[in-house]
């Protein structure tokens, strides 16, 4: 092993940018026992993995309008139809 090494004639190969809808990342999540028992056995009736079955239903929560912008729609109507 040399004592020291010539980094001058190296290259710096960039990483391409991932796509988040196809990457999958491996994390760990605290979920409580009841809830984890329960995904599992959802997932088992549906005959799908439980982390597929989280995935879906956390899909489905992202996709949701938030509740400031539906009470914002609810409002306008609401005052529209009184001016």
């Amino acid at each position: 092993m040399k004592k020291e090494y010539d980094l001058t004639k190296g290259k710096v190969r960039k990483k391409p940018a991932l796509n988040p809808k196809e990457t999958k990342i491996q994390t760990s999540v605290r979920i409580d026992g009841d809830i984890f028992l329960w995904l599992q056995a959802e997932a088992e009736r549906q005959h799908i993995p439980y982390q597929t079955l989280m995935n879906k239903y956390l899909r489905e929560v992202m996709s949701k309008p938030s509740i400031e912008s539906r009470l914002s729609a609810i409002e306008k109507a609401v005052f529209k139809k009184a001016l």
